[in-house]
């Protein structure tokens, strides 16, 4: 009795721990964890802060500049000389020198002060270049998420192939199954020949070693499933495979819907732009370097030197100017940089739109011939549905031979899988489209 219940104890905790590592997942839930998870998203933002420490350090460089310092040092008993015009010549014709107090220490402390009242623009301009590239990098966090939404959707559709190819091989494993039991008894008792049954016998082990493979990927997608969304590695994620099966295709627009909305949406396109703004601004700061520079200055002193002198509120207040000659030759060449640079980079924006382009119209051509393609293997999986039923109701009528109804199975069971393949391509090329359109998170209601 108490061995049974340890048994029955064991079962339930076998269970409990295989049901722990299960995790249920539709497609809007494995985007939203993805997205918790993305180390990719994670630098992006990392990225962003730094852009936004650098414009702060951009903004306090036009704040006033106020240091401090002191000191306290030893020195030692110094010569001094003092030639005034009542000085008295000695005998040999040498000003006499006069008593040198003894200097053991100076200690000292200044404060100074600096605040830029006209630095050509330079300043002015700089935060206006950080901001433009901190606009850009929140513009490179919202591509890099959408980027990271449809690596997920693309992941979790080829899971889901995955698992339905899995159940038809397994339905037809059972079929071939059957198969070899009727056969067995049906050859036994001289109904059938010996070389119908191992016909019947290799193709439940063809049948096998494709299960086998299907099992192999699946253990794989699994797994790196578990890497993007960052769920422990040893987690069986379980999809609702007949949810996907019978979701509704997306109708799509005209083309230039999607150029438009490209033109509006798409973030690595606004990034670029704002990445050439930044440029332009560059070349701004460069001429700056043409005009001299003003600050407001003031400074504070106090000083001991014992047995010697003390000084005490020495106060000092102007205005600084500073122009650095060298640039009326120098800047030039400063100058073409910064142009060099806003020329590459708006023609990096227009090499962006254009790829933009490029991708949509790709995206758009692909999606129509996918669901070209699920007419089709809508008509092709029936068609070999019906011709497996005719012929196996034919062998079994002595009209058609095993190898015939052998060979419609396995068009049967390919059929079946290239429609569920098809249907599922369809849905990962529409949604490349809408990620190219720069539209993809509104498909899961995601905020910027």
């Amino acid at each position: 009795m108490k061995k049974s219940c340890l048994i029955v104890l064991m079962g339930l905790l076998t269970f409990n721990l295989h049901a722990q590592d299960e995790h249920q997942l539709n497609l809007e839930e494995a985007v939203e964890l993805g997205l918790q998870n993305s180390k990719s998203l994670k630098a992006s933002y990392a990225a962003l802060q730094e852009a936004n420490a650098k414009l702060a350090q951009s903004k306090h460089d036009q704040y006033p500049e106020l240091t401090i310092s002191g000191a306290h040092l030893r020195v030692n008993n110094p010569t001094v000389e003092t030639h005034f015009g009542g000085d008295t010549d000695s005998g040999d014709g040498e000003p006499q020198s006069g008593s040198s107090p003894e200097v053991s220490s100076v200690t000292y402390g200044m404060a100074s002060f600096s605040q830029p009242i006209f630095s050509g623009f330079r300043l002015h301009n700089a935060v206006k270049v950080a901001d433009y590239l901190k606009t850009a990098a929140e513009l490179d966090v919202d591509n890099q998420r959408e980027a990271v939404i449809f690596n997920i959707i693309s992941a979790y559709y080829n899971y889901y192939k995955l698992l339905s190819t899995k159940g038809l091989v397994e339905q037809n494993l059972n079929e071939a199954q059957e198969r070899v039991k009727l056969f067995n008894n049906l050859e036994s008792n001289g109904v059938i020949t010996r070389n119908d049954l191992l016909k019947a016998q290799l193709q439940q082990s063809n049948m096998e070693l494709s299960l086998l493979e299907v099992n192999n990927n699946v253990d794989v997608a699994n797994y790196n499933m578990n890497i993007l969304l960052g769920l422990p590695e040893e987690t069986i994620i379980k999809i609702d495979t007949a949810e996907l099966a019978n979701a509704h295709i997306a109708d799509v627009s005209d083309i230039s819907f999607y150029m438009g909305k490209a033109g509006e949406s798409r973030s690595d396109l606004n990034a670029a732009q704002n990445r050439e703004m930044a440029a332009s601004q560059g070349i701004k700061i460069a001429k700056g370097g043409y005009y001299p520079s003003l600050a407001l200055t003031a400074g504070y002193v106090d000083a001991y030197i014992p047995d010697f002198v003390t000084i005490t509120n020495a106060v000092n207040v102007g205005l600084g100017v500073q122009y650095n000659l060298s640039n009326l030759f120098k800047g030039k060449s400063h100058v073409q940089e910064a142009q060099a640079k806003a020329d590459q980079a708006s023609l990096v924006a227009d090499m962006k739109w254009d790829g933009v382009r490029t991708e949509i119209y790709r995206d758009y051509a692909n999606y129509q011939k996918e669901l070209k393609k699920i007419q089709t293997l809508e008509v092709a999986s029936n068609q070999a549905t019906e011709n497996y039923r005719i012929t196996n109701n034919s062998y079994n009528n002595s009209v058609a031979l095993l190898t015939d109804v052998l060979e419609a199975e396995v068009q049967k069971l390919q059929a079946q899988v290239n429609e569920m393949h098809a249907k599922a391509d369809a849905q990962i090329s529409y949604y490349q489209l809408a990620k190219d359109s720069g539209i993809l998170k509104q498909e899961f209601n995601i905020e910027q």
